[in-house]
């Protein structure tokens, strides 16, 4: 198990944990743990013993949202707005720095990221439950757009996944009044896709992601990238880019061994190549 304190990470059978670990602050991202996290997901995008990806939170929190120690400006680094220190270049440029970039590489790790939550998913938590494939969730979760409650707008792509996964109504009613979602509102309205019994959400997302791992991750990859890509693409555009991932995919071992074993009337065994 790899660890940097402020998250852990280990392989379980292809499956990558990813661990907040700031139990005492309920899993508050900060901006090093933010950059942190970026950096793990750049390097897991080129591991080839990392299939799938689960993220989850220690304790009794997936992710309370951003820190309020720094959101208050009180930190050392800046805010936008809040503090009169000067921001680097970065962050001028990118007001929002890591904390949005790791909702970007949620997506662009191109290998299904898998959310296990109990407890509050708030804020940029939200945002980042809401980037991945698919949410695990037990009967302690509560789900929040928090963002106005603090006086700011929402961020970290809360706007952009909440009208695609749920209501249009729903979304401008949650990040209007920043109001909780307990996880039966929160499973009703399709934010959560798989509620389970308090304890049982890291459990459960493990056993999904195990099977999406053992499957021809090639042909998976390619796959969750035309989803994405049908959200803001034509149908033909759609359709010209699912034959070149369709060649793509057929130039794998995988896809021979799923042909032969279709023939041969047996299970196949597939290794992600």
């Amino acid at each position: 198990m790899a660890s940097k304190e402020h998250f852990l990470f280990h392989v379980d059978e292809g499956v990558g944990v990813v661990t907040l670990n700031r139990p005492e602050r309920m899993n508050a991202v900060n901006w090093e743990l933010a950059t942190d996290l970026v950096r793990l997901f750049r390097e897991l995008r080129f591991r080839d013993d990392v299939r799938t990806l689960v993220l989850t939170g220690a304790g009794k929190a997936f992710c309370s949202g951003g820190d309020a120690e720094w959101l208050s400006g009180s930190a050392d680094r800046p805010i936008p707005g809040i503090t009169d220190a000067p921001l680097e270049r970065y962050q001028r440029k990118t007001p929002a720095g890591p904390f949005a970039e790791l909702t970007r590489m949620i997506v662009e790790i191109e290998k299904p990221v898998i959310a296990a939550i109990s407890g509050p998913a708030m804020g940029a938590g939200l945002a980042y439950a809401l980037a991945c494939d698919r949410r695990f969730a037990d009967r302690t979760a509560r789900l929040c757009a928090a963002m106005v409650r603090l006086g700011f707008s929402p961020d970290c792509g809360v706007t952009y996944f909440l009208p695609r996964i749920t209501s249009l109504s729903t979304a401008l009613m949650m990040v209007e009044t920043g109001r909780i979602l307990e996880a039966e509102e929160a499973y009703k309205e399709r934010l959560i896709d798989e509620l389970v019994d308090e304890g049982q959400a890291l459990p459960a997302a493990l056993q999904y992601a195990k099977k999406l791992a053992a499957g021809p991750s090639v042909a998976v990859d390619l796959a969750r990238r035309c989803i994405h890509k049908a959200l803001t693409a034509t149908l033909d555009e759609i359709l010209d880019y699912e034959a070149v991932a369709g060649t793509m995919s057929a130039d794998t071992q995988d896809a021979r061994e799923g042909t032969r074993a279709f023939v041969e009337k047996r299970k196949p065994v597939f290794k992600g190549q």
